[in-house]
């Protein structure tokens, strides 16, 4: 089975998910005792070399404090402002 790797998006969910721990002032460690993740998984998705899946998606976001829903749209307004970026880039 070929798993799909879009990297802007996990680059994106990375940035979020790094922003967010940093404002509640969590370490990766404390991130991932609240989620009940190895704190290196935590590392890996905030540079976007592993992307969770659901199931650790609702996980982090219980322990980051914010709903699934809200999360994925922060990711994905953040996504499309590195896209406008980068046309005004070309």
């Amino acid at each position: 089975m070929h798993v799909s790797r879009n990297t802007e998006l996990m680059s994106a969910f990375a940035i979020e998910m790094k922003a967010r721990r940093n404002t509640l002032g969590i370490s990766q460690e404390e991130l991932a005792h609240r989620a009940d993740v190895d704190r290196t998984f935590v590392a890996r998705i905030e540079t976007a070399q592993n992307q969770p899946t659901l199931s650790v998606l609702f996980r982090l976001c219980e322990g980051l404090g914010i709903a699934p829903e809200t999360m994925i749209e922060q990711t994905r307004l953040r996504l499309s402002r590195s896209k406008a970026g980068a046309k005004r880039m070309e």
